[in-house]
Formats: C-alpha cells, sequence, structure tokens
C-alpha cells in the first residue's frame, strides 16, 4: 500500500557493491530491506527510468560486456512526493521475534495493520514486548534467498505430526540447555536447531518473486554473512581517445541520442531518412549534412572506431595512458596529466640523504592525474558457499538475463601515479627468498575459495606494490588529512609487458571532482616526504615482533607481516579484500631477503 512506502537515501557508489540488486540492506526506520532488481526500476508510467552512460564502449569492449551501461535513477523527497523515480525494495525478513517472550510472528506489519514506521508488539497471551526482525535467512549456490521455514526447522525430526498455523504464534527461538540456539514448537514440544542448518528445498528464488525454485541445497545463515550476498563489479578509467570528446558538438550529441540513432538505423526509405535528418539539423541547429556526417562517424565505431580490446589491454592502456603526455588538452576532458618525472629527478641535486636519494631512484615516473573519470560496473551477485572446483553462478542484474544493459555509475575524481624502476625490480625479484614468501602466498590463494578476479597474479612484484600503495594511503591520511575509506588503489603489475605502477585516487560522483587534496600532495616534494614516510612506517608496526614473523594472517593466510596496526586499510579502498600484503618485502627479514632502499644503494653502487 502506497502509504506504507518509506524511503531511504542510499550513495550510488553503494548500489555497485553492498547495497545493489538482491542485497540485505538497512532501510528507513532501522528495518531490513532487500533491493529489487533492475527490470522495476522505472518512472511512473512504467519506462526505463536509468540513463545511459556516453563514451565507455571502450570499457564495455575491454570486459566483454555486450551491453549498454546506464546509470541508476534519482530521486529527491519532497514535502508531499517524491520528485524522480526511486529503487524498490521490500521488506525482509518478514518474520520479527518478541524481544521478551521469544515467540515468532510473521510479517505483523501485514497482520496488525501498522505502517512500516510503527512499532509492533507481541500478541502473545500475556506479553507485550516489541517485535524486531529476525536476521536469519535461507540461501542457495544458485543465487536464491528466502525465508527461512522456521515451522520444518523446528519438525524436520521430530516424529509428531504438526501442521503449519500462520495465523497463530507458536514458534519460539531459544536457547537449549548446552547454550545452542533452538527453534521451538510450544503447540507439541518440537524443537531444532537453525544456527548453520542445511534444507533441501526452497520455496521463492527472490524475496519479491513469487514463483516456485529448487535448490539441492539451501543454507541458513545470517543475513550479514558473505554467503548471504557477494557482489561482483568491474571497474575502469576513461582515457584517450573518448577521454578527450569534445561535449556538445553535434557528433556527441547524436552519439547521445539513442532514441534518434534507433530511429536513423530503422529507417530504409531514403525519402523518410532524410526528412529524419532534417529534423535533427533543424532541432540542433546545423546543417543535414552535419547531421550525416556524424551518422557516418558513429557507424565506423565512433569514438573508438573498430579498435577491439580485452581485459588485459584495458589495464595495459590504462598503464600507457598515463605515461603518454597528451597535447593540447582542454579543461573539459575526463583525463588530465601533468608529468613530473623530469620535476622529481631534480631532487636528487638538493638532496644528500641515502634513502631519499635510493627513493628518487626507485621511482620511474611519477605523474598528476589532475581530473579522473572511473566506471563501476556492477555484473550481479552471488550467494551460497563455494564448492571446489565448481562455480557459483552469477545473477545478474535483472535475474532473468533479458536486460541489455547493467547498472553503472561514473565517478570524477585526481591522484597521483607513478612507476617503479624496472632494472631494480627485476634484480629484487631474482632473489630466491622473495620468490619462494610469494609463491607460498600464490600455493594459499590457489587452494583458497576466493576468487578475486582473473588480473590477479600473485608475484613479488605485485606484493611489493599492492603493500606499498596500501602504506601510501595510510601516510595520505596522516599527512594530507585524507580518510582512507575515501581513498582506492589501482595496481598496474605484469612482468611481460614490464608493467609496475600504482595509481592512488579519490573519486566522486561529482562532475567537479574532490578538492585538489591529493593534487597537492603529489607534487614532486611533498610526495617524496609521504613516500619516505610510507617506507619508515613499514619497518614497524605496533604488533612486531609477531606481526612480522607470523606465518600467515588474513583471510586463507594470504597475508603475511600485514595486520590493522601497519598495512590493512578500510574494505571499501583495497581493490584485492585487504589480503596479498607482506610488509618484509620492503623493511627485509634481517636474514635472506634485504631491506628495499638499501638494495637500491647496493644497486647502484654495484
Amino acid at each position: 500500500m502506497k502509504n506504507k512506502q518509506k524511503y531511504t537515501p542510499v550513495r550510488f557508489s553503494h548500489l555497485t557493491s553492498y547495497s545493489g540488486v538482491g542485497a540485505i540492506v538497512r532501510g528507513a526506520e532501522d528495518k531490513l530491506m532487500a533491493v529489487v532488481d533492475t527490470r522495476y526500476w522505472t518512472d511512473k508510467n512504467g519506462k526505463n527510468a536509468t540513463v545511459e552512460i556516453p563514451y565507455v564502449k571502450r570499457i564495455i569492449q575491454a570486459l566483454d560486456l555486450s551491453k549498454e551501461l546506464r546509470m541508476p535513477p534519482v530521486a529527491q523527497e519532497g514535502s508531499k512526493e517524491i520528485k524522480g523515480s526511486y529503487l524498490p525494495a521490500v521488506l525482509f525478513p518478514t518474520y520479527t521475534s518478541c524481544k521478551k517472550c521469544g515467540f515468532l510472528h510473521p510479517n505483523p506489519w501485514k497482520n496488525q495493520n501498522k505502517n512500516l514506521d510503527e512499532k509492533v508488539y507481541c500478541q502473545s497471551k500475556g506479553c507485550d514486548g516489541l517485535l524486531t526482525q529476525v536476521t536469519w535467512c535461507c540461501v542457495s549456490n544458485e543465487g536464491y534467498l528466502d525465508e527461512v521455514p522456521w515451522h520444518t526447522l523446528c519438525h524436520q525430526k521430530s516424529q509428531i505430526k504438526c501442521e503449519t498455523d500462520y495465523s497463530a504464534n507458536y514458534l519460539k527461538l531459544t536457547i537449549n540447555a548446552s547454550g545452542r540456539k533452538i527453534i521451538k514448537c510450544t503447540k507439541c514440544g518440537s524443537s531444532g536447531f537453525y544456527e548453520k542448518q542445511k534444507l533441501g528445498f526452497i520455496n521463492k528464488p527472490q524475496p519479491w518473486i513469487y514463483e516456485k525454485a529448487e535448490a539441492p541445497e539451501v543454507n541458513v545463515v545470517e543475513v550479514n554473512d558473505s554467503a548471504a550476498y557477494t557482489p561482483e563489479r568491474v571497474n575502469a578509467l576513461v582515457i584517450p581517445p573518448e577521454s578527450r570528446i569534445s561535449k556538445s558538438t553535434v557528433v556527441d550529441r547524436l552519439y547521445n541520442n539513442s532514441i534518434a540513432l534507433r530511429e536513423l538505423e530503422g529507417i530504409k526509405a531514403p525519402l523518410r531518412r532524410k526528412s529524419k535528418l532534417q529534423a535533427l539539423a533543424t532541432e540542433y541547429r546545423c546543417k543535414r549534412k552535419d547531421i550525416e556526417e556524424a551518422s557516418k562517424k558513429i557507424d565506423s565505431g565512433y569514438p573508438i572506431f573498430d579498435k577491439v580490446l580485452t581485459s588485459g589491454d584495458l589495464i595495459l592502456d590504462e598503464y600507457q595512458a598515463f605515461l603518454t603526455p597528451i597535447e593540447s588538452i582542454r579543461d573539459d576532458e575526463d583525463f588530465i596529466t601533468e608529468h613530473k618525472t623530469v620535476e622529481w629527478k631534480n631532487l636528487q641535486n638538493e638532496i644528500n640523504e641515502d634513502n631519499l636519494l635510493a627513493l628518487i631512484q626507485l621511482v620511474d615516473t611519477q605523474i598528476i592525474a589532475k581530473r579522473l573519470r572511473e566506471i563501476l560496473v556492477f555484473k550481479g551477485f552471488k550467494r551460497g558457499h563455494q564448492v571446489e572446483n565448481e562455480e557459483q553462478p552469477l545473477v545478474l542484474p535483472d535475474i532473468v538475463g533479458e536486460s541489455n544493459w547493467l547498472p553503472a555509475i561514473e565517478l570524477f575524481g585526481e591522484g597521483v601515479f607513478f612507476t617503479i624502476d624496472e632494472n631494480i625490480l627485476l634484480k629484487w625479484e631474482q632473489i630466491p627468498a622473495v620468490k619462494e614468501r610469494a609463491n607460498e602466498v600464490s600455493k594459499r590463494y590457489e587452494k583458497s575459495s576466493l576468487n578475486l578476479g582473473d588480473g590477479v597474479v600473485v608475484s613479488p612484484r605485485f606484493i611489493l606494490l599492492h603493500t606499498l600503495a596500501h602504506l601510501i594511503m595510510r601516510e595520505l591520511e596522516s599527512v594530507a588529512g585524507y580518510p582512507s575509506a575515501s581513498l582506492s588503489e589501482r595496481i598496474y603489475h605484469n612482468r611481460d609487458h614490464k608493467m609496475a605502477g600504482i595509481l592512488i585516487y579519490t573519486a566522486v560522483p561529482d562532475v567537479v571532482g574532490s578538492l585538489g587534496g591529493i593534487v597537492e600532495s603529489a607534487q614532486p616534494k611533498v610526495f617524496l616526504k609521504i613516500l619516505n614516510g610510507a617506507f619508515k612506517h613499514a619497518k614497524w608496526c605496533s604488533l612486531d615482533p609477531v606481526c612480522t614473523e607470523h606465518e600467515g594472517q588474513g583471510p586463507a593466510w594470504l597475508n603475511r607481516a600485514a595486520c590493522h596496526g601497519c598495512v590493512l586499510v578500510p574494505e571499501t579502498a583495497c581493490e584485492y579484500g585487504n589480503v596479498f600484503l607482506d610488509r618484509v618485502f620492503i623493511k627485509g627479514d634481517g636474514n635472506k631477503i634485504p631491506d628495499f632502499l638499501e638494495f637500491i644503494s647496493e644497486c647502484n653502487n654495484g
């Protein structure tokens, strides 16, 4: 009912991660809700309310998406009504339990005819306790999500025949004599465990889809368990040539008018096509010839012109874009860099400290990214537990896989990019103890259930770069005042392509971007201090010597000398789930693995 609708603001960036389609989020009035799929992202007339993101053809090709990327709709809550289109969500779980007596109540808001912002109370005899949503749900590896069948769990090992009665409150959440959580039936006395229990069926595929579903194995988990929801998203930067597109030109306006393009494509009769071209020329205040030329450019592949890309090319192309100076750059471009390598190298003429000279030698190129445009694409989600040698199916944002678009957002920001001297890195990678230490982590990753993308190659180079990126983010937080949760990393690593670079950046939905703090910190003299601070902090952790000597930490033991006291950053800031980190690769182990800065000095002296 309309009067029972409540609205909750949500960040755009959260819609491509843990508040995406299928997620269980805490919404208005502290209620748990399930976000409904993209088929329902419509306006009041039932039309698609999303907006296509322009100039992302390279990203679509490289990620092998074959779908449009579209921004979620935006709405504002007025005094009387919502202006714009909102994203629907449904109450989930609908079961509640009484804080006093523990009795379960199925959807008391519906049964007691209450609005969601109203409190509901227990109606069991002699009790008036406050009802709160249960925090348990059923999930399957097929991506299904449904309510826990409490009656079945309670009676599945009982010999007593007890019928389900949705109109009565007779099931009770309690704890048995051994302290384990159980569901108990007050009608027949049966009881059963529910925590981490398995079932052989599920009633519905999703909370908002009233269809039959089949699943061979269903798990009862808490709503905040990773098995209940794991989003899958990818991100990429917009680089030349798409970042250099002149806005408001005829070809730009036609390219962004998908309706007009589809109409032109469908018109075969010459006279009708001529008439449509003339109508567009009148609308754009140009000549018909300009529309014809713009149409031909788009048909030829504008703005990329038939370049076929793979996901590997995506990273390599970004790396090359940073290294390539851009001539005659305009203020409205989406990829603006300023090369500072010469200024960086000249710092060695002003400095005598060995550590600082080693750092200057370590950095091969240093570039300020004054403007970046990042695209975050929500590909879908997974539920359940990873089974060995089996790939979990990805549930698409529209659930059924019939949509021709994916939800995505665009962010704007700035950052600092630098590369590591390849000759120094190659020599360091040859140290046997370094290779052996990295191989141990690589073998653990292969045996683990984690899947952090095809681009992850666990090597000495990658672990070194990733650890250094985290140390720099933490240093920026303490020196420049940037909260590390607002920062992001992008690690460029590939030995075959001689690729060893780090991008630390911040990005926000506002087209104006961020406030310039990263740009100031990226100036060579300032950045040298930050880099020096990062290397100093790598040498010591408040949990040393335990942290340094650890054989393995974190998920699947994929970290070595890395913990919350020294290297870890907020989950939102790390592209790899806060794993593949090891300070020993920077500070050395005092035995077979050298201090990295001392190693650079030895290379220079040798």
